[in-house]
């Protein structure tokens, strides 16, 4: 093999294993570390942040791939032993107010804000992993930035992006198989061992190879210490509940528990106490007593492990539709659930996206069920966004409504924490249905029931249940209702708030330690590239999450919209290696053209289509603003005379992105676009006030318009 098919083979692979170990320390993070749950994004900085310092110290790439080990093993230490060490559940925010799920964190306690001390802890812990994050990342990549700096720009990106769409299908793949991490590990380590510290001196191969077995290792002894199940979305584990008349099994997902699966049957209920049959049936039972007539169909969003299928069953459905989107979780209840729901011929379970599926079916119902579908995690690394929020818009109990059989109704059961909270379900069920809403909740736990449609019956007696009626208003002011605009269900009022910005504001600032150490100058930064970094993260975020919309925010939707992403990234590559000298000014009109009919396209007149129809036409106004972005961004790269720094300097504004992603908490989602719009102007001026020496740039630039 040739040095420069060799280079390119070696930059490829490095590709393929850097986005995998990306991947893979966001989705272990999230696990384990469970802060890292809900602001997801934030390892994908510290990745980011690492690439950008890894490229600029190229020249001392030996140095850094022989640290990288040592580094490497550090994570994984602290990752795989969180739970043992404490660092699992720790919190700077009252999780009751943001909704951090898990009793570790103090949510079900009368005063669960957080001590200084608790405090401290965090944001240590935060801004720790961070810069743990950066660290490892950048002695990792300082082998990718020399290996772009052998090839001709254009080529060394388009070979970089397609090892990134390889190592995501990689890790999708792993996914799928419901691999563990310390299999994860040694996919990755094996082959970065194999072919790149070969280079390398004996002592450092030695070393290497060492660390290695021991972040394996040490992986593996948790994996046993602590067995679970990866699914994935999550990390489940299963045990029996010690109370044997309890007669139930408790699934746990992220080390919090999720759901229980429960004998609510008639024949063991008749064999406890009163009070405990009520505490045990609670809320399940209650939209089949209170209707006016038999509940014949019956649709269950969030079906779980079985419990909410069970109670239709148990009251008589002949058609019973669950929805959940999580099969690790569906085949456990299919295993344990003591009255086998899932086993009836009477029921249909679709592993599918709640909302997806509303979007998608032809059935009609008597009864929609929105399950307690608490969500633990975010749907996208890119986004502030949890699975679930889009479940509980207007226009999702909307497309619930639109199903029902006439004189049907809506039962939305959820962990009540808030009084805002339960304001906010009223004020959407309400918005949508046709009044009343009626409210029931019971002393002995948190959870309340919405019901709402002409099926109901509030004078019925509610059966064998602990629940009893409530009325409103919950909440002394305003409550909004969240929208597919604005679906901020665990936010009270529009804005980012302070205890979001602290940890950034701090994250941001000891930013400027590697910036510094990596000899980053306000010179030498190419900053047509730099705000192009940052707005393309935001139209991506954009793009992932309206897509979710309509395709659903499963784990597969994801990863074949990032994959999507970098196709289409190659394409763009290619058409400029085929139009070398197209001109900047139309390509930036185009660009703003595409984005602002993003920003004012009415997407939910897709809703009267056809769901094919729908897709092809959302796919080609979400990806229209992302295709011209990447014409702009080849051409400009295709100059660069250090490729490492050029993209290094992109990649750098994708940090900016992902600070400014959480301004969509005030301004909402669509807001977006026009952020990108300002950023891809500020790119624009960039190109024609960029100083001679900075940038990377050939002094050849094409003027624009020539």
């Amino acid at each position: 093999m040739d040095t420069q098919r060799k280079n390119d083979w070696q930059l490829f692979l490095l590709s393929v294993i850097a986005l995998f170990l990306e991947l893979a320390a966001i989705r272990w993070l999230s696990s384990e570390i469970r802060i890292f749950a809900y602001f997801k994004n934030l390892p994908l900085m510290g990745a980011f942040l690492g690439f950008g310092v890894g490229f600029l110290m190229h020249d001392r790439w030996r140095q850094m791939l022989d640290v990288f080990p040592r580094l490497f093993f550090v994570l994984v230490f602290l990752v795989a032993a969180a739970f043992t060490l404490g660092l699992t559940h720790v919190v700077f925010v009252d999780p009751r107010q943001y909704f951090l799920l898990g009793v570790g964190f103090g949510d079900h306690a009368a005063d669960s804000v957080p001590s200084l001390l608790q405090t401290v802890k965090a944001l240590v812990v935060i801004v720790g992993v961070f810069f743990l994050v950066v660290a490892t990342f950048a002695a990792l990549t300082a082998r990718l930035g020399a290996l772009l700096n052998r090839e001709k720009p254009l080529i060394a990106y388009s070979i970089n992006i397609a090892g990134s769409l390889v190592g995501i299908i990689g890790f999708s793949v792993a996914s799928y198989l419901r691999l563990e991490p310390w299999v994860w590990l040694v996919l990755a380590l094996v082959p970065l061992w194999l072919v790149f510290y070969r280079e390398l001196e004996a002592a450092s191969r030695r070393r290497a190879a060492f660390y290695f077995a021991a972040a394996i290792g040490w992986t593996l002894l948790f994996s046993w210490l602590n067995p679970a199940v990866w699914s994935p979305y999550y990390r489940i584990a299963v045990f029996e509940d010690p109370n044997p008349e309890h007669q139930a099994t408790h699934i746990l997902v992220n080390y919090d528990g999720f759901q229980t699966m429960q004998d609510l049957s008639d024949e063991h209920i008749a064999e406890v106490a009163p009070e405990t049959a009520a505490m045990l049936r609670r809320h399940y039972d209650i939209p089949y007593v209170l209707s006016r007539r038999p509940v014949q169909s019956v649709l269950i969003l969030g079906g779980g492990s079985g419990n909410d299928a069970a109670a239709a069953l148990r009251n008589g459905a002949e058609r019973v539709d669950v929805v959940e989107i999580d099969p690790v979780i569906a085949a456990l209840g299919a295993k344990h659930h003591p009255e086998r729901p899932y086993e009836s011929d009477r029921l249909r379970l679709y592993v599918d996206d709640a909302r997806s599926f509303l979007q998608r079916t032809d059935q009609r119902y008597d009864l929609v069920v929105f399950a307690t579908l608490d969500s633990h995690a975010a749907f996208s690394s890119l986004s502030s966004l949890r699975m679930d929020n889009f479940v509980f818009t207007r226009e999702s109990i909307r497309s619930a409504r639109d199903l029902l059989e006439p004189g049907g109704g809506i039962a939305i059961n959820f962990f009540a924490i808030k009084p805002w909270l339960t304001q906010r379900h009223f004020n959407t069920l309400d918005a949508e249905m046709a009044p009343p809403v009626l409210a029931y909740a019971s002393p002995g736990n948190q959870e309340i029931s919405f019901l709402s449609g002409e099926i109901f019956d509030p004078s019925r007696s509610l059966g064998v249940s602990d629940f009893h009626r409530i009325e409103g208003p919950f909440a002394a002011e305003a409550v909004e209702p969240t929208t597919d605009d604005w679906p901020f269900l665990f936010l009270e009022t529009r804005g980012v708030p302070f205890h979001y910005l602290m940890p950034l504001a701090l994250i941001c600032i000891l930013s400027l330690v590697p910036l510094r150490l990596a000899g980053v100058t306000v010179g030498d930064v190419n900053w047509q590239l730099f705000f192009m970094g940052a707005a393309f993260l935001l139209i991506e975020t954009k793009a992932v999450t309206a897509l979710a919309l309509t395709l659903g925010s499963t784990w597969v939707v994801n990863s074949i919209v990032i994959g999507a992403i970098m196709v289409m990234i190659l394409l763009a590559n290619f058409t400029i290696v085929r139009f070398p000298q197209a001109p900047f000014a139309p390509l930036y009109v185009a660009l703003f053209v595409v984005l602002l009919l993003n920003y004012v396209f009415p997407f939910h007149l897709l809703n009267e289509l056809a769901w094919s129809l729908r897709l092809a036409i959302g796919a080609v106004v979400i990806a229209m603003p992302m295709f011209f972005a990447a014409l702009i961004f080849a051409r400009a790269f295709e100059m660069a005379v250090v490729p490492s720094k050029a993209l290094a300097a992109n990649v750098f504004g994708s940090l900016l992105g992902g600070v400014l992603e959480y301004l969509d908490m005030w301004t909402g989602l669509s807001a977006l676009n026009l952020i990108a719009l300002v950023l891809y102007g500020l790119s624009a001026v960039a190109l024609y006030v960029r100083s001679p020496g900075s940038a990377n740039v050939r002094p050849n630039v094409v003027p624009v318009g020539e």
